[in-house]
This record gives C-alpha cells, sequence and structure tokens, in this order.
C-alpha cells in the first residue's frame, strides 16, 4: 500500500528527495524518529510530519508502524520461486504469497464504502458485472454465488448498449472491474451507465482515478506490480477477496432482515 501511495501523491523535491532516503534505506523508519529521519534528509522535523499526513496519516508515530508492519510482511514473506525450487518450495510459497495479496487488500479496505455497496445490492432486482481478460473470470464466479442465494446477477465482458437503454437505472446495480483502473473498454461502459443514471461501483487500483472519478463507489483492490499481474494465478486474488467479502457479507445481512 505504501508503495503504491508513494507513486500517486503530489511531492515537493523535499518530500522526493525523503521518501527516495526511505526506499533506499528501507530500516531508517523502525530505527529513527521524525527529527532524526529529518536530519538524515536534510530536512526540517515539521517536513516529515506534513508528509506523512499527506499520504493520509494522523502523523509520523501512525505512518511508522504502518511501515514497520509491512516491512515485516515483506521480509518474512519475501520469497522467490527459482528453476530449482521443489514442489515442497511451491507448497510453502503460494499461501505466503496468497497471505501479502489478502493483507495488502485488506489495508485499502474503506468500511464506509462497504456497507454503501451491500446496502445498494439488497435494494437491486438486478446486479450487473463488468469486467474482461482475467478479471471475467472472477465476477462470473461471483456471479454464479449470487445466483445460487437467488439474486440475479450476470457478467458482461463489454458493453451492450441496447441492453442498458431498456432497464430501469433504479432497478439495476453495475459493478466495473479494471485492476489500472483506466482500462479503455471499462471506462467507456462506466460512462455509458452514468449518463443513463445508473448506479456504479468500481472495483479498482488507486494508482490512476479514471474509473473511480466515473462511479458512484469504489472498492481497492491490489494492484502492485510487485505481485507481477500478469501471472495468471495471482492476478485475480485481491478481486477474489472484495468480492467474497461483498457476498458474505449480503448473507449475513439478509439473514437479519
Amino acid at each position: 500500500m505504501l508503495k503504491e501511495l508513494f507513486e500517486i501523491t503530489p511531492l515537493t523535491p523535499q518530500e522526493k528527495r525523503i521518501i527516495d532516503y526511505i526506499q533506499k534505506n528501507p530500516e531508517c523508519i523502525m530505527n529513527h524518529n521524525a527529527k532524526e529521519l529529518a536530519q538524515l534528509t536534510y530536512v526540517s522535523s515539521p517536513t516529515i510530519v506534513r508528509l506523512t499526513k499527506k499520504l493520509g496519516f494522523h502523523g509520523y508515530p501512525d505512518f511508522q508502524l504502518t511501515y514497520a508492519k509491512e516491512y515485516s510482511m515483506f521480509q518474512t514473506e519475501n520469497i522467490q520461486l527459482s528453476q530449482e525450487s521443489s514442489i515442497d518450495d511451491i507448497i510453502q510459497y503460494l499461501p505466503k504469497i496468497y497471505n501479502r495479496i489478502f493483507k495488502e487488500t485488506q489495508h485499502l479496505v474503506k468500511k464506509e464504502a462497504f456497507v454503501r455497496t451491500i446496502n445498494y445490492m439488497i435494494q437491486a432486482k438486478q446486479i450487473d458485472f463488468y469486467a474482461n481478460d482475467n478479471n471475467y473470470s472472477e465476477v462470473q464466479s461471483a456471479c454464479l454465488k449470487l445466483n445460487t442465494l437467488g439474486i440475479r446477477a450476470q457478467a458482461f465482458n463489454t458493453l451492450s448498449q441496447q441492453y442498458v437503454d431498456t432497464f430501469l437505472p433504479q432497478n439495476v446495480l453495475s459493478f466495473v472491474v479494471s485492476h489500472s483502473g483506466k482500462n479503455q473498454t471499462m471506462v467507456d461502459a462506466a460512462y455509458y451507465l452514468r449518463k443513463k443514471r445508473a448506479r456504479i461501483i468500481a472495483i479498482t487500483g488507486i494508482l490512476d482515478p479514471t474509473l473511480s472519478l466515473i462511479c458512484n463507489e469504489s472498492l481497492y483492490i491490489d494492484a502492485s506490480l510487485f505481485y507481477h499481474p500478469g501471472n495468471l494465478m495471482l492476478y485475480g486474488l485481491s478481486i477474489h477477496y472484495i468480492l467474497d467479502i461483498l457476498i458474505v457479507s449480503l448473507m449475513q445481512k439478509r439473514k437479519r432482515l
């Protein structure tokens, strides 16, 4: 999560120097307070504090705690497979990578957005998912689970304008999925749905806000390049986790109604 925050946050030259120093000396945050880090990067202590707040933290201690957790996770789980890796290595490797992806996604979860989305799902008579490439199989799986629960759901890999023109916007909730946030097919679908006054939920990464700005709500996934999204086995895990949070929460809420 921090790596993505560093990339998307507008930084001054001083702040860029601080981030460069942190990335070159990853243990410095655990070993130094704000004043000491300021001395090492030739800035003032208030500059350090302002930077952490710009990144979305309450202050340096809050930033330090999050950084320490992520660094610790990276150190304990940073293993790689090679041509010499055995099946035992693979058995040990995959759960650690899965766990790391789930934890990174968990950091991005905003409870309020999920609560609103689940309420929208309960109110909707039809739930549509728009996704393509590797994301399409994930939303197909979600549709199967929802249909099993008696909730009408369907998946599209492109927009059908004829279909959208025929439904009542208040009856349909649409999810649009894009790791990058700028997949043109998905962005175009979201634009058209929004023009028809449909309610839209983005499932997307945080690096590019294009899709998020069109939609009513955004649920963020881990789209970090660290996990090599081209790897088909890992690509959809973050989306799968987000969708299962929605489906399990929906099941629980329906039991109480």
